[in-house]
């Protein structure tokens, strides 16, 4: 399901959900940087399964 706002979002996050979280930020004379984590929702909560590198990393 492809959200256009939250407004149109009414269904509560379930255990076993996997989603992405992609937000981009424009950077004069750069471009386009980006940066994407998936996290798997658990019992506990939300659970990065990316990896560990939280930083970012230049692609040239």
């Amino acid at each position: 399901m492809k959200v256009k706002n939250k407004k149109d979002y009414n269904e509560p996050l379930q255990e076993g959900m996997v989603f992405a979280l992609e937000p981009k930020k424009g950077i004069e004379n750069i471009g386009m940087v980006e940066i994407e984590n998936t996290f798997i929702v658990t019992a506990k909560g939300g659970e990065c399964i990316t990896g560990d590198n939280p930083g970012l990393i230049p692609v040239f």
